[in-house]
């Protein structure tokens, strides 16, 4: 995955603020990595709802109908899909290891009722070019 990190130069007061240049398949990625802290995902669990958040991402272009839009990206084809990605890096993952990782991602509420919970699904809109995230730290003491 290659990752460029720009920073600004202008001089802003309380805020860092970091330029990441990503590949769109990346960004889902990413966004779980940032957001490890708050859902304590594994490696893998993160890796494989990368995936399922990328063909959510596409195939939402196409789908308006939710109920099929999640059972297309459930769907056997999307699963083949997802074992056979590049981002296994050569340990193509089988069959019972991508249903225990779903299940594992069900337990934890990630997968509920045959969807993503909204609160993992970054809000982008169809072909954006840019995704921020925004932490506030609202310091409530100072010792």
């Amino acid at each position: 995955m290659n990752t460029m990190i720009t920073y600004k130069k202008e001089k802003m007061i309380n805020v860092k603020e970091a330029n990441l240049n990503v590949k769109l398949k990346d960004l889902f990625l990413k966004w779980l990595d940032v957001t490890s802290s708050f859902h304590k995902l594994n490696n893998q669990q993160q890796q494989v709802l990368s995936l399922l958040l990328y063909y959510h991402y596409q195939y939402k272009k196409e789908i308006t109908n939710n109920k099929i839009l999640w059972k297309v990206i459930f769907d056997y084809d999307t699963k083949i899909k997802i074992m056979d990605d590049a981002l296994f890096e050569g340990k193509k993952m089988n069959s019972n290891g991508l249903h225990n990782i779903l299940t594992t991602l069900r337990k934890k509420g990630v997968i509920v009722d045959g969807e993503i919970s909204k609160k993992f699904i970054p809000e982008l809109t169809n072909n954006c070019k840019n995704f921020k995230i925004i932490f506030n730290f609202n310091i409530v003491d100072n010792e």
